[in-house]
């Protein structure tokens, strides 16, 4: 009789055990899951600001007249001297397009030469990620200024 209650504890704790690592992964998984989704989210509002600075047409009133090209000088979104024409900051930016989960915020760039600073804020569930990029106008319209991709 010890032995069989001896046996039954053992079996007892490895089934205990078993339902804890389950949740555990159970919330592991989900949390890793919000985390991916947050960030993909994030980037995409990257890659749809590009979208816009490429086909302001496409968009009637706000964004599209935004993005469209501001000529100043016979310049495209730069001044004579060669400065963005976007001037705000990351705390008043030029731009503000805020959804349910996710702010987008375009401003002055950093580096000089580049057009703006585009930074992207997403929320699933408790996870919040924010993708930073700065955008330069190439050959083939805006385009991430190579090494300005950051992520938080």
């Amino acid at each position: 009789m010890l032995v069989t209650l001896l046996f039954l504890l053992m079996l007892t704790i490895l089934g205990t055990s078993s339902l804890y690592l389950a949740y555990t992964e159970v919330i592991l998984s989900r949390s890793i899951e919000s985390d991916a989704k947050a960030f993909y989210i994030a980037e995409s509002g990257i890659e749809q600001t590009l979208y816009w600075f490429g086909n302001p047409d496409k968009f009637p009133g706000s964004p599209g007249d935004f993005f469209r090209k501001r000529m100043l000088n016979n310049t495209s979104f730069f001044d004579a001297d060669g400065k963005s024409q976007y001037t705000g900051t990351a705390g008043n930016p030029d731009n503000v397009l805020s959804g349910k989960d996710n702010e987008l915020k375009i401003y002055k760039p950093l580096t000089p030469g580049a057009l703006c600073t585009v930074k992207s804020k997403s929320i699933s569930g408790r996870i919040s990620r924010v993708v930073t990029a700065e955008l330069i106008e190439g050959l083939s319209g805006a385009q991430i200024l190579s090494g300005s991709w950051m992520t938080e």
